[in-house]
């Protein structure tokens, strides 16, 4: 099922009515012993989220045993806007309870992008190592907290990764100490935290050393990549709007696409093709 929903995703057919028509053509093809209904294909897309979050950790894991490429020691965090289907709730009307179009989300929210400003929303949070391979992911309206997601995101990884290169949105002392404390996987944001408590001086005593400069400056050409190489592979560059509405689809989605990318990275690694190459996979899928 989950080979169905990648197919679906890159050849961009998200309704399910639409699904369920390719199914009746093509399910043998995915295993199965009839098509499945229209109803059954959202049942279990909606499904998706709570399967991937423990699929993609355990997949990388078992990828990393398979390529050196894979392993996830180091990895970097960010968090991208996608924009809502629909209409803008402006904030003016969220305030008073107004929903001025029935095409708005309303379960979208604000955030603001370093590229694009203010968007409104949905935020992928992604967890990445250095060849911009998925290893866990996650899914909030735009306004979340960044540092918010951190413990949930690093909880399943935590028996390989021993360090988190993350931007600003990630600085949290408390949420520093606290992945720590129950992880031990350090974080390493750009800045040093002004005060004296003890928490802070030993961050900054870590923090500061010139070697963590020279590993910060490998985040924004690890990460940031991977959310342009989802945008391009699924139309979702620049104002293009997200195919669902409601948090449920759209983390099942978001999710179903990093999942899709750590799959496709596999894949090349296998065939000896180039990691990030988008042919051989396309192909494979027709």
């Amino acid at each position: 099922m989950l080979l169905f929903f990648i197919t679906m995703a890159f050849k961009g057919i998200h309704a399910f009515k639409a699904m369920a028509d390719y199914a009746q053509v093509h399910y043998r093809r995915f295993g199965f012993p009839s098509a499945p209904s229209r109803k059954t294909l959202r049942r279990r897309f909606l499904a998706l989220p709570t399967f991937l979050q423990s699929f993609m950790p355990e997949l990388a894991s078992e990828a990393g045993d398979l390529d050196e490429r894979f392993s996830f020691r180091t990895v970097f965090a960010d968090k991208s806007i996608f924009r809502a289907l629909g209409g803008l709730w402006h904030k003016k009307h969220r305030k008073q309870g107004l929903v001025p179009h029935r095409s708005i989300d309303t379960q979208a929210s604000w955030g603001k992008s370093p590229y694009h400003g203010w968007r409104f929303g949905y935020g992928l949070h992604v967890v990445a190592n250095g060849f911009r391979f998925p290893v866990m992911a996650c899914v909030t309206t735009a306004s979340a907290k960044d540092y918010h997601q951190l413990l949930g995101l690093l909880s399943p990884i935590a028996g390989g990764c021993l360090l988190v290169i993350a931007d600003a949105g990630y600085r949290s002392i408390r949420v520093i100490m606290q992945v720590w404390k129950s992880l031990r996987i350090f974080v390493l944001t750009r800045s040093l935290f002004k005060g004296e408590s003890p928490p802070k001086r030993w961050y900054n005593k870590i923090a500061g050393h010139v070697s963590a400069a020279v590993l910060y400056r490998r985040r924004q050409p690890s990460i940031e990549p991977v959310f342009s190489i989802l945008k391009e592979l699924f139309a979702l560059k620049g104002e293009e709007h997200l195919p669902y509405k409601g948090l449920a689809k759209v983390e099942a989605y978001l999710l179903l696409l990093t999942a899709s990318l750590q799959v496709l990275m596999i894949f090349n690694s296998i065939h000896q093709h180039p990691l990030q190459a988008t042919k051989p996979f396309r192909f494979a899928l027709d």
